[in-house]
């Protein structure tokens, strides 16, 4: 079987061409794609470690401190210790992190919605789907 018909290769090319095409427009905002998810899932989960927030983000504790470290800089989150457990850091969106992350996620809402142009709304069912399975065949390898 050729490559390009193995379905390796069509999710490769799918998640290159959206990753860039995200990276596109969180440009306007000076924030990376990975800056943008981790902002996203502390949206939902404000306050968690980063430790916590590496496996949400499905990254290395290494690679999330290095994305901290980035939003830490501009102001966009806090860390501060735990009121009970003092050891653990907790991570926070300031308001400006707020501010910044709901303008980029609503211009990654637009990028979702343009990317299933074109879709009923039973194919767009059906895609997240298949690609859930997918994704759970994929990690019942690593077991």
């Amino acid at each position: 079987m050729h490559y390009s018909e193995r379905l390796l290769g069509h999710v490769k090319r799918a998640e290159q061409v959206t990753q860039a095409a995200k990276e596109f427009v969180l440009r306007d905002f000076g924030m990376t794609p990975a800056q943008q998810s981790a902002l996203a899932i502390l949206s939902d989960h404000d306050g968690i470690t980063a430790a916590q927030l590496a496996r949400e983000c499905a990254v290395t504790p290494q690679t999330m401190n290095s994305t901290l470290g980035r939003l830490d800089r501009r102001g966009l989150i806090e860390r501060r210790p735990h009121p009970m457990h003092g050891t653990l850091i907790e991570i926070r969106m300031t308001p400006a992190g707020r501010a910044a992350f709901e303008q980029a996620d609503a211009r990654v809402a637009e990028l979702d919605v343009a990317l299933s142009a074109g879709l009923s709304a039973s194919e767009l069912t059906l895609l997240k789907q298949l690609l859930e399975r997918v994704g759970d065949n994929a990690a019942a390898t690593r077991r």
